[in-house]
């Protein structure tokens, strides 16, 4: 785990006027700084209110439900077997489908069983692990032994061992503050994605 914050009036928009503007919106309105040019926003990246247990980061939706996915699903986005539907499937194939996954094409359009590809999704393809990569890839703090006020906080997780939900590789925060602060850094990188606070659901 890697928890860290904030150096304040190292860019153009992250000053300290406007941590006190962002302090404002939290308390008024429980909501990020409004700022025109996440408006069009080509993504989104929710503070999931945990209820008392802080936010997590989720990555274009707030909902974490693991989703259902046939086998010809599974095979193309986890094994790299891509057999298209409506394709008339080639002895090649209909031979290393069997050998290999013990299936017959009649078996493709079925729901698949969770314990095929939940470990894979948590870690890799979660909304909260995208928020995790996304984040992680960004110089978003500044030098580490930099002097300065720092304010807001995000913590990377990650821990592939223990599978509890899809909580195995994630950001998360203790401080809603950290919303408003993260989406004026994100803007100072020129990153086109809005932030947004909501309760869980």
């Amino acid at each position: 785990m890697d928890r860290r914050s904030f150096l304040i009036g190292s860019g153009s928009i992250l000053t300290a006027a406007f941590v006190d503007k962002a302090n404002w919106f939290l308390r008024n309105k429980n909501a990020v700084v409004p700022f025109a040019e996440a408006e069009d926003a080509v993504k989104k990246l929710y503070f999931v209110d945990q209820g008392g247990e802080g936010y997590d980061l989720s990555l274009g939706t707030p909902d974490c439900a693991f989703p259902e996915i046939t086998y010809r699903e599974w095979l193309a986005q986890y094994k790299r077997f891509d057999l298209e539907k409506g394709r008339p499937i080639s002895p090649e194939s209909l031979k290393q489908l069997w050998e290999d996954f013990g299936m017959v094409p009649d078996e493709l359009e079925l729901i698949a069983e969770p314990e095929f590809y939940e470990r894979n999704w948590i870690v890799d393809k979660s909304p909260l692990a995208e928020a995790h990569y996304y984040l992680n890839e960004l110089d978003l703090f500044g030098g580490d032994s930099v002097n300065g006020l720092k304010a807001g906080d995000l913590e990377f997780v990650f821990d592939d061992r223990v599978l509890v939900g899809c909580h195995d590789v994630r950001v998360n925060s203790e401080d809603p503050i950290t919303a408003s602060i993260l989406q004026a850094r994100l803007l100072e990188l020129g990153q086109n994605v809005s932030v947004e606070i909501v309760d869980h659901s």
